[in-house]
């Protein structure tokens, strides 16, 4: 055998065991390729397709064409989950899936079939499972019913802004028989404060009763029964309703004596009215109209001494000072001012009677 074929032979073994050595490498990889279609039917481009090994730690990225067309090769094999991810980064859809050796394995985001079929599964699992269906079928009703109460409860809104009250309250009462739970008591206040705005006061207090038969520790419930039953001239159940409403929210425990504060001084209750006044201030010092009625339930108070000056009651005058520092353009500026002028002046205490012009 020549020098020259042992070498020709040599060599060829050579070659075949490096073939050999590197051939079960390249044969434990794999790949994934497919392509992202919207329900539309459109290519998803830019998309990330997010790929996770699951029996070992590791991560792959890759992003889809303009045709939404992806492929990653070099996968190790095994098992995978696939996401499909906006370029946001929300999470789409996703498929676990395996990688075997050679070709890349198939796998397409075609979103308007995977909802279908999603959808179909679904509906078998319904009809498999006769308490499943029974729920879904209340659920179904239950979002077809809110839905028309919320369409309803918004056009009786619409008509309450355009001071439609009549035409709004009969709306509301429409969405009455459709509310439930938490949905109810405030379809009853809504109505209560619409019929009192109607001046339709008997029902508006009706309904805020009801209101606060579901939920008696709303303090808005009690403060619209307490103004419906000042309508009704129910004095002693309004001050109730309004001391309730400030029990319960300190908040807003200003505005609610302030109005228990008014029913007192409408009914000449004068004592009451500015305890009430003085309580509204002492929670927020900024309202001025209660600064303006405590002077004017101290009025009664007001005396003169003997050379007929007057002598304002105690905390008069700065109460009046107060007002006009907070509303110099309020709607009781110029009675404040004049009651100021009034409190600072000095009354005649003797008869003088007229001089007769000389003809």
């Amino acid at each position: 055998m020549s020098v020259h074929y042992l070498r020709r032979v040599v060599g060829l073994l050579v070659f075949l065991g490096a073939i050999a050595g590197v051939a079960p490498l390249m044969a434990q990889t794999g790949g994934l390729a497919g392509k992202a279609i919207a329900k539309d039917g459109t290519p998803l481009v830019g998309y990330t397709i997010l790929i996770e090994r699951q029996d070992i730690r590791g991560e792959y990225h890759v992003k889809t064409n303009k045709k939404g067309e992806y492929i990653h090769v070099g996968l190790p094999i095994g098992s995978y989950k696939v996401s499909l991810k906006t370029p946001e980064g929300r999470v789409l859809w996703y498929f676990t899936a395996h990688v075997g050796l050679g070709d890349p394995t198939k796998l397409d985001f075609d979103l308007a079939k995977e909802e279908a079929i999603a959808k179909a599964n679904q509906e078998k699992q319904i009809e498999e499972n006769p308490e499943l269906k029974k729920k879904m079928e209340e659920q179904a009703k239950e979002q077809k019913e809110f839905t028309s109460l919320k369409q309803i409860f918004d056009e009786g809104n619409s008509l309450y802004a355009q001071n439609k009250f009549p035409e709004a309250a009969a709306m509301f009462e429409k969405a009455v028989p459709l509310a439930k739970d938490k949905n109810l008591p405030i379809v009853l206040a809504k109505l209560g404060d619409t019929y009192h705005k109607a001046r339709q006061f008997d029902k508006s207090a009706e309904n805020y009763e009801k209101a606060i038969a579901l939920k008696a520790d709303d303090a808005t419930y009690h403060n619209g029964l307490g103004n419906a039953y000042a309508e009704m001239g129910k004095i002693s159940e309004a001050a109730a309703e309004f001391k309730k409403a400030a029990e319960l929210d300190p908040g807003q425990a200003s505005r609610y004596y302030f109005n228990y504060g008014a029913i007192m001084y409408n009914t000449g209750k004068m004592d009451e009215a500015g305890e009430a006044f003085k309580k509204a201030l002492e929670i927020d010092p900024s309202f001025a109209d209660a600064y303006f009625l405590q002077a004017q339930t101290l009025m009664g108070k007001v005396s003169y001494d003997n050379s007929g000056n007057v002598v304002p009651a105690e905390g008069q005058i700065e109460a009046l000072q107060k007002y006009l520092e907070l509303a110099p353009n309020g709607a009781n500026a110029a009675a404040a001012q004049q009651l100021l002028q009034t409190l600072q002046g000095k009354v005649e205490t003797q008869y003088t009677k007229a001089k007769k012009k000389k003809g």
